[in-house]
């Protein structure tokens, strides 16, 4: 799971701000993370403003939150398909691909997928999965429900 590691600061002028380590190098996750906990913290105040609050600030927020929306999709579709990509070599070159608890875990995996180590796996024919109760190993064959699932010995 990516994690962002920081430290609360003061700038030049006093002002507590946000110092990244000297070995930080972006990732587009972070990106991502920053945008949408934009959006989120905008929404959250707009949707709790008060009746005298500011117009001209209202509309230019919801112009912010929106444009935020337009930006955190565009890049949740490159992480889509980056992730997607990552499962997919697993598929070809990887033994297991989805580790999970119990045979209900392996039912619920959903139709648009699950993302595990940072891949995502679509739920489709191929799909190898290893339920830790009972050390058993499955792989979707001839299907997607969960009547496809095959017992691999």
């Amino acid at each position: 799971m990516p994690t962002i590691e920081y430290e609360i600061k003061l700038n030049d002028s006093g002002r507590p701000c946000i110092d990244l380590p000297s070995t930080y190098e972006p990732i587009p996750e972070d990106k991502f993370f920053a945008i949408e906990l934009a959006r989120y913290l905008l929404q959250e105040t707009y949707s709790r403003r008060s009746p005298e609050f500011d117009k001209e600030t209202a509309w230019a927020m919801d112009i912010a939150i929106r444009s935020l929306g337009q930006i955190g999709d565009e890049i949740a579709k490159l992480l889509w398909h980056s992730m997607k990509v990552a499962g997919e070599t697993t598929l070809i070159y990887g033994r297991w691909h989805v580790h999970v608890d119990t045979i209900e875990e392996r039912d619920a995996i959903p139709e648009y997928g699950i993302i595990q180590n940072e891949k995502l796996y679509l739920r489709e024919e191929g799909l190898k999965v290893f339920v830790l109760k009972g050390a058993q190993r499955f792989e979707l064959k001839g299907g997607t429900t969960n009547d496809n699932w095959v017992k691999l010995l």
